[in-house]
């Protein structure tokens, strides 16, 4: 049966001479792996340059096998700005890294989709995307740290809370004794986090941390992530 669906280049290899093997995180399918015949011998079905990032139209053929033939491609956004900033391209590749390496095939999941193309219509209107996207991507691929309570205890938090990277959540004052890896956080930023975490994409740019605030979160999900993921937000 032929598809059709929207995707993003996560990733791609050149195959032989003419041919492209490209890693593409679609809006139905999730993560998928498709081999573009002919690619370089300027065949009209190919109408996208397949940039790392981009966002293309694909037709492919389903199979039960790991690779997927792409039949056809037409450029939707490039997002051109990358090119030109230095520091976005840098996020844009963190973010297609991470949710590359993390996502599993076949795994369909559209709200990690439509948070890609969020992120990079954020960052093309030069807005702070990164720690909003991950304590977003973190949520939705069901990595989500505990915020809401004790991650020990399950109780109610008081005025004390403690981030544990290797227990994955927030400890209570009365549990600090159960946990080896604790760092006390603000109130702040646990309220930041929450709202990050609880609502729209779009209404979390109305949130002015303090650069405190900012330190404690860039802190809690670099150790975070690369605890529970293996990956380090902050390489190259």
């Amino acid at each position: 049966m032929v598809e059709k669906d929207l995707g993003f280049l996560l990733k791609r290899h050149n195959f032989r001479e003419t041919s492209v093997i490209a890693s593409i995180y679609t809006s139905r399918f999730g993560k998928i792996t498709g081999i573009l015949k002919g690619f370089y011998t300027q065949k009209k079905e190919f109408s996208s340059t397949l940039s790392v990032g981009s966002l293309n139209e694909f037709i492919f053929y389903p199979k039960k096998r790991e690779i997927w033939l792409v039949s056809f491609v037409d450029l939707i956004k490039d997002y051109s700005f990358l090119r030109s900033d230095f520091n976005r391209a840098k996020i844009c590749m963190r973010v297609i890294e991470l949710v590359e390496r993390t996502m599993q095939s076949w795994d369909a999941n559209s709200a990690v989709f439509e948070l890609l193309r969020q992120s990079f219509s954020g960052l093309e209107e030069e807005r702070k995307v990164f720690h909003i996207f991950l304590i977003k991507f973190l949520t939705l691929s069901g990595f989500k740290p505990q915020l809401d309570r004790c991650i020990l205890c399950h109780q109610a938090l008081g005025e004390r809370v403690f981030f544990s990277v290797s227990k994955g959540g927030l400890v209570c004052a009365d549990c600090t004794g159960l946990a080896h890896d604790l760092r006390r956080i603000s109130r702040e930023t646990l309220a930041s986090l929450l709202y990050i975490q609880n609502n729209d994409f779009s209404k979390v740019y109305r949130l002015t941390p303090t650069f405190a605030c900012e330190e404690e979160i860039a802190y809690i999900l670099r150790e975070f992530i690369q605890y529970h993921l293996d990956f380090d937000i902050q390489s190259h």
